[in-house]
C-alpha cells in the first residue's frame, strides 16, 4: 500500500508532463493530414497557418507597430540629416560630371553646401508629409501587416516550427514542467483522499 501511495503522485506527474508534451507537439504535428475512421488529424499550425499569419499581421499593424509610430521613429533629426547628405552628395556628384574639371574642382564644395541647404528644406517638407499623409495611407492599407502575413505564409512548416521554437522554447518547456507540477499536486490530493476518506 505504501508503494502505491508513493507511486500515485509520481505517475500523475508523469501523466501531466506527458500530456503537455503531446499537446505542444500537436501544435506542429502531424504536418500532413492523418485520417482515422471519419476523423482527420492535422497539427494546429499546419491547419491554421494562413489564419495565424493574418492575425499576426493585423496585431503587428494595428497594435504592436502602427505605421505612424514607425514613421515617427524614423523621422529623427539624425535620419533627416543623413538623408540630406546622401541626396545632396549624389546630386553634387552628378552635377560635377557635367561641369568642366577646373570649375568642378573649385566649386565642388560650394555646390555640395548649397545642395544640402536646398535638400534639407525639401526633406523637412517630405518627412512632414510622410508623417501625416503617407503613414495614414499605409496604416489604412495595412501594408506592414500584409508584408508580415505574406512572409509567414512563405515559410514552409519546418521553418515556421523552428522559428516558433526559437522564440518560445523556454515558455514551452515551462508549460511541460507546469503540467508535471499540476499532475503531482493532483496525485498528492488523491493520496490524501485515499488515506483519510
Amino acid at each position: 500500500m505504501t508503494w502505491q501511495l508513493i507511486s500515485l503522485p509520481i505517475m500523475a506527474a508523469l501523466i501531466g508532463w506527458g500530456t503537455n508534451v503531446i499537446a505542444i507537439k500537436m501544435l506542429f504535428w502531424p504536418r500532413q493530414p492523418i485520417k482515422i475512421l471519419r476523423w482527420e488529424f492535422l497539427g494546429v499550425l499546419p491547419k491554421r497557418k494562413a489564419e495565424i499569419a493574418e492575425s499576426i499581421g493585423e496585431v503587428l499593424n494595428n497594435d504592436l507597430l502602427p505605421t505612424h509610430e514607425l514613421v515617427n521613429a524614423v523621422n529623427t533629426p539624425e535620419t533627416r540629416e543623413r538623408v540630406t547628405q546622401i541626396i545632396a552628395g549624389n546630386l553634387a556628384g552628378k552635377i560635377e560630371r557635367f561641369l568642366p574639371r577646373f570649375i568642378a574642382g573649385h566649386a565642388g564644395d560650394k555646390i555640395q553646401h548649397h545642395l544640402e541647404d536646398f535638400v534639407r528644406i525639401e526633406i523637412e517638407t517630405f518627412f512632414g508629409q510622410l508623417g501625416d499623409t503617407i503613414s495614414h495611407e499605409l496604416q489604412e492599407n495595412q501594408l506592414l501587416g500584409k508584408l508580415v502575413e505574406e512572409k509567414i505564409n512563405s515559410f514552409d512548416l519546418v521553418e515556421l516550427e523552428e522559428m516558433v521554437l526559437k522564440v518560445a522554447s523556454n515558455e514551452l518547456r515551462y508549460i511541460e514542467f507546469f503540467g508535471a507540477i499540476i499532475g503531482l499536486v493532483i496525485g498528492i490530493i488523491q493520496v490524501i483522499f485515499l488515506i483519510f476518506f
